[in-house]
């Protein structure tokens, strides 16, 4: 679901899900916390579960990403190292 397709009432409360402070999970307490901390009706919990699962998959998401990115650091210094002392042994013969 697109950010545009979401009514005033959506939007409202994926800004308070952001500003509510709570540590999200996919438990049943974390949402019974989440939905009376943000105020949502019974009738928007499906709304509310739909969103918390989207940020766990973002942050898992972005989590990899970091893996990757310092793995990626670690193996591109380790090139440039290497490189700097072959060139060194190089020069030095």
């Amino acid at each position: 679901m697109a950010w545009n397709d979401l009514t005033e009432r959506e939007k409202s409360l994926d800004h308070a899900i952001d500003a509510s402070g709570i540590k999200l999970n996919n438990s049943w307490l974390c949402l019974k916390r989440l939905m009376k901390a943000i105020g949502a009706d019974p009738s928007e919990e499906e709304f509310v579960k739909s969103r918390i699962a989207l940020r766990l998959k973002t942050q898992q998401l972005l989590n990899e990403s970091d893996s990757l990115i310092e793995e990626a650091m670690w193996m591109l210094n380790g090139f440039h190292f290497n490189g700097f002392f072959f060139r060194k042994r190089r020069k030095s013969k």
